[in-house]
């Protein structure tokens, strides 16, 4: 198996990339930063929120390999209210959570839609794409956009008879990486929520991302045991 992995450079990413190496398969990191050093993997420089890069990158044609795309990478920008943010702002939040990931996916379906091997995309959603989280309005809807996106392009891959094609949004759950750092650094008087947070990384409630990423390899390995496009990790723990 071939694994495309956007956000390589560190947590859930970088996780997955490390599981998918430990298990002998090829990886190609797309992100700014490389942080790993392994003859499987290949970095490849790709700023998400540019997107005539994101335009402009092509995935390698491989007939012999399945091949899986992971859009891991995203951001929650600026922890604050609506009508406190610089408009650049929520661009950049929409340019690297749904534009990028929806033409990244827009060129795997296009590359290997016509080939016989088995074929998966999975997009890292969020729980804050199914319910309204205080000063994260922008992040919200960009995880509940990728969410509908993916049931949509699953559904239409079905409609066309490519059974050899799984695509799965999955929420991680809380999870130790530099988001929640920055959630954590956040000002307690733009984010109604900040006491909550603070106390998940106090009493040890966030996941490891190892853990996750295991779990996660799993669903890929195994993507015909789930029906669901949309689901969290705690579904499966």
């Amino acid at each position: 198996m071939i694994a495309d992995i956007t956000g390589t450079s560190s947590g859930i990413g970088k996780a997955l990339a490390l599981k998918f190496l430990k298990e002998g398969h090829k990886v190609f990191g797309l992100s700014r930063t490389c942080t790993i050093e392994q003859s499987n993997y290949t970095h490849i420089k790709l700023d998400l929120s540019n997107l005539k890069s994101v335009t402009e990158f092509d995935f390698l044609t491989n007939t012999k390999d399945d091949v899986v795309l992971i859009n891991n990478a995203g951001i929650i920008g600026p922890i604050k209210p609506i009508g406190s943010h610089i408009s650049a702002e929520i661009i950049e939040i929409n340019n690297v959570n749904v534009t990028a990931p929806q033409i990244l996916i827009n060129k795997f379906i296009h590359k290997f839609q016509t080939l016989n091997n088995n074929y998966q995309v999975l997009n890292i959603s969020s729980g804050a794409g199914k319910r309204p989280i205080d000063a994260w309005a922008t992040y919200c809807a960009s995880k509940s956009a990728i969410d509908l996106f993916s049931e949509t392009i699953s559904q239409e891959l079905k409609a066309r008879n490519h059974n050899n094609w799984n695509v799965f949004s999955i929420a991680p759950g809380v999870v130790d990486t530099k988001m929640q750092t920055a959630i954590r650094s956040s000002n307690p008087n733009d984010f109604l929520n900040y006491n909550k947070f603070v106390s998940l990384k106090l009493n040890n409630e966030l996941a490891a991302s190892g853990s996750v990423a295991d779990i996660i390899y799993g669903v890929l390995k195994n993507p015909n045991n789930h029906k669901s496009v949309v689901f969290s990790v705690r579904d499966l723990t």
